[in-house]
């Protein structure tokens, strides 16, 4: 077996190994409701074929320096447009842009011949997402809600109280008034310490003439999560 043999299936093991090893960080990492298998095939088949891109391009110039800076540069480029396309609709979750710029900077390095360093350092920073999860850093200290209730037409001030004893921030967003169905007050809100959904609905309910209560979750950039009452 020739030396370039051995080297490209060295890279080949290595760049497969690792971009398991991404998909399978991302996959443990994941607290979504809808884990994406899609994404999770995304991030390994992109290191090996990054490291593909970076080996051709380096075999074809390997002879010009300075074709070979450009050709580098032009892969690198090309590999990160490629693996941005599948965000051509909305991102959600900006932890995937993380993920998948690892995926492209370790086929970059080992396309580089770069083996030690680029395991080495794709282990280091895999290692810091799962600590900062893990610490949860950056991670607020309460969550944020959408209240709606409906009740009588002047119990606006009554479910602002209602409510502040129970958050940390109360912030009114609407008031609708139909003749059918009486006033629907909406506030978002940071909720207290040790306060969750449930308790959150039963402090509004005590308000005199509550009909509905409507407690959702908001996420950063989803909107509400989900419904509760």
């Amino acid at each position: 077996m020739t030396p370039q043999i051995e080297y490209v299936l060295g890279a080949t093991v290595l760049s497969i190994a690792l971009g398991l090893l991404i998909g399978f960080a991302y996959a443990r990492g994941y607290h979504g409701m809808l884990l994406s298998a899609s994404f999770v095939h995304a991030c390994v088949v992109i290191v090996p074929l990054t490291a593909l891109v970076m080996h051709t391009i380096r075999s074809a110039t390997a002879f010009d320096n300075a074709n070979r800076a450009m050709g580098e540069g032009f892969a690198f480029a090309l590999i990160g447009l490629l693996g941005l396309i599948r965000f051509r609709t909305i991102v959600r979750d900006t932890r995937e842009f993380t993920f998948v710029f690892i995926s492209i900077v370790t086929g970059v390095g080992i396309g580089g011949g770069q083996f030690v360093l680029t395991a080495g350092g794709c282990a280091f920073v895999l290692i810091l997402l799962i600590v900062l999860e893990r610490i949860k850093f950056g991670t607020p200290r309460a969550p944020s809600l959408r209240v709606r209730a409906t009740g009588a037409e002047d119990a606006f001030a009554q479910y602002e109280t209602a409510l502040s004893r129970v958050a940390e921030r109360v912030n009114s967003v609407s008031l609708r008034h139909t003749a059918e169905r009486g006033t629907t007050y909406a506030f978002e809100i940071v909720a207290g310490a040790g306060q969750d959904i449930p308790t959150i609905a039963a402090a509004v309910r005590v308000v005199p003439g509550t009909s509905e209560v409507n407690v959702v979750r908001l996420q950063r950039g989803k909107g509400p999560e989900g419904d509760g009452d």
